[in-house]
């Protein structure tokens, strides 16, 4: 490729801070459950239809099936971790997880390679698989992150509802 753009590196660099910060336990305002998803969402999407503008039926259908198992397989990771919820200042305490790192590598790696199948005109690229493979691949990734922020996001519900239940004698 002849040209990445500037604000890629600083994309990475900031999202790369943000997985290192993950690698310990916080504690975080339950809306902000919401961030990682919209971003890698976003920014799926985005790098999808830049490289593949017109996507079929068979793509799409794809990305469903591949966002469902990323979607399922986040909510299972996020079921073994022992959260801490205040349900009056709206807090949830997670522990630390490399999950993030990862798929801010994993999806930086991907789009790289697409890219640069696109661009240098790679075999591998011009085969009729490569875009309902990406669709799955980019919506596994981003289900991922929103399987677990929605798994921890239904946690903190059920925990102010039972609070709620609990404060009223119920």
């Amino acid at each position: 490729m002849s040209h990445i753009p500037t604000y890629v590196y600083f994309l990475f660099a900031g999202l790369v801070w943000m997985g290192v910060k993950r690698l310990r336990a916080r504690t975080i305002r339950v809306e902000r459950l919401a961030l990682m998803p919209i971003i890698f969402g976003t920014l799926g999407l985005h790098g999808f239809f830049e490289i593949f503008p017109k996507a079929t039926q068979f793509e799409l259908l794809l990305a469903v099936i591949g966002g469902a198992v990323g979607l399922g397989l986040g909510w299972l990771h996020a079921t073994r971790w022992t959260v801490k919820i205040d349900s009056a200042t709206r807090h949830m305490t997670t522990p630390g997880d490399p999950m993030l790192l990862v798929l801010i590598f994993l999806i930086f790696t991907f789009e790289f390679t697409l890219h640069y199948g696109a661009a240098s005109g790679a075999n591998w690229f011009a085969n009729p698989l490569a875009a309902p493979l990406a669709a799955a691949i980019w919506a596994g990734l981003f289900g991922l992150s929103a399987g677990r922020n929605l798994h921890l996001a239904t946690r903190f519900v059920r925990a102010n509802q039972r609070s709620k239940l609990a404060n009223t004698g119920a």
